[in-house]
């Protein structure tokens, strides 16, 4: 999908951070967000744990913690322009939480960016035959035009 817009983008970043390993990732793609002229903002889950609202005593990892997070993540892909996801997992293929970030995403019509770190990983078509830019590195996130969204197309291993 390639959609152009008007004015810089808010963007959902979607990504695991179950590791120091992907909490880095996340980090990385984070600090080339903010750099992104083209960026107004973006959303990242991993800050926000604590949906605004919830009450103090409910636990995380509850039913109740669980039921907020989710509907305050899909209110944000909802509030966002684009989605921007990382999808290899510690060398696997994508989360199932970002997979279905990016499937609620394409359902609703909004752009997705993937990046892959893992270069020789194989992805999954349902991601990158929807998917309007690949990325390899986040300086390519920092630099890209998200207004005028050029494609730059899948060019690895399908899975």
């Amino acid at each position: 999908m390639n959609k152009q817009f008007s004015q810089p983008v808010k963007v959902y970043l979607a990504a695991p951070f179950f590791s120091a390993q992907q909490i880095q990732k996340v980090e990385q793609l984070e600090q080339a967000l903010e750099k992104n002229q083209t960026v107004e903002s973006f959303f990242s889950p991993m800050r926000c744990q604590r949906p605004e609202g919830l009450a103090p005593d409910v636990a995380q990892y509850t039913p109740a913690w669980a039921k907020a997070t989710m509907e305050n993540d899909v209110k944000e892909v909802d509030k966002a322009d684009v989605i921007v996801a990382i999808t290899d997992f510690d060398g696997q293929d994508t989360d199932s939480g970002t997979a279905w970030e990016l499937g609620y995403a394409i359902g609703t019509g909004k752009p997705t960016y993937l990046l892959r770190y893992i270069e020789d990983l194989p992805t999954n078509i349902m991601l990158t035959e929807r998917n309007t830019a690949f990325f390899t590195h986040p300086e390519q996130v920092e630099h890209y035009d998200f207004l005028t969204s050029p494609s730059i197309p899948y060019d690895g291993k399908y899975q």
